[in-house]
């Protein structure tokens, strides 16, 4: 059965999240089905912007926890593990995303690595690894501090707290808000108006945007080695205990 629907009209390649049963939480198995899809409407020649939005009232409650507390140190490196899909920085064409509801840790990293952001009016937008005992694996702490600056980035990556959509509008995470029945509409609307562009121009554009994003690559990578260090760690594993038993972690600091 697959979590996904993939449409293709007028110059859009339209994927549409759909993990009912989990929030649309990004599991392995959904995350390649993601970057699947990804990589193919990156290579149709009829595709000429790509958008993302979900069946769902929340967009993306982030990693799923469950499969991560499966998950050795060691099974982590070995596959490189970051709780979120790993196609869409390397996708060529401009890609829009539509966020109703909540877009938590690795939902909210898939956002971050999106080119525009139309929020609907109920959009809430964070990075609660902290809360299990973990930090963000797949960009988080390096997408966020280039997009909302040090101060608000480290307030959102060591409380936990949500922006709403016009705090995350104010702070340079999305780029437009809108009522919550108008979110679709809308970002399709702008996916259109892209589309209808010269594609080898738009992205060059997106190319030329990417390249002021200095060391990212290499920021990335350190992000990653430092996350897979937390699977070695007591306090993550009552971390994910604690959220799969439904109650508040005690950690012991190590």
């Amino acid at each position: 059965m697959s979590w996904l629907t993939v449409d293709v009209c007028d110059g859009v390649g339209h994927l549409a999240l759909n993990r009912a049963d989990a929030l649309n939480a990004l599991s392995r198995q959904f995350c390649g089905e993601i970057d699947e899809a990804l990589r193919d409407l990156d290579r149709r020649q009829d595709v000429r912007a790509i958008l993302i939005s979900s069946k769902l009232k929340h967009f993306c409650a982030g990693a799923d926890i469950r499969e991560m507390a499966g998950l050795s140190e060691a099974d982590a490196i070995a596959s490189g593990f970051t709780g979120c899909i790993a196609a869409l920085p390397q996708v060529a064409k401009p890609v829009i995303v539509a966020v109703g509801g909540l877009a938590a840790g690795g939902g909210c990293e898939l956002v971050e690595m999106c080119d525009i952001v139309i929020a609907g009016a109920s959009a809430k937008f964070c990075h609660p690894e902290v809360l299990l005992a973990a930090m963000p694996g797949a960009g988080g702490t390096q997408r966020l501090a280039r997009v909302v600056g040090k101060h608000i980035a480290m307030d959102l990556l060591l409380t936990g707290r949500a922006l709403t959509a016009n705090e995350a509008l104010a702070a340079g995470l999305v780029s437009r808000v809108v009522a919550d029945d108008q979110l679709e509409a809308t970002a399709f609307a702008v996916a259109e108006q892209v589309a209808a562009l010269s594609g080898p121009v738009v992205r060059r554009i997106k190319a030329s945007v990417n390249d002021t994003q200095v060391q990212l690559d290499a920021g990335l990578r350190v992000e990653r080695d430092r996350f897979h260090r937390c699977f070695a760690e007591q306090d993550f594993r009552e971390g994910l205990r604690a959220f799969v038993e439904k109650r508040s972690p005690r950690f012991v600091h190590q």
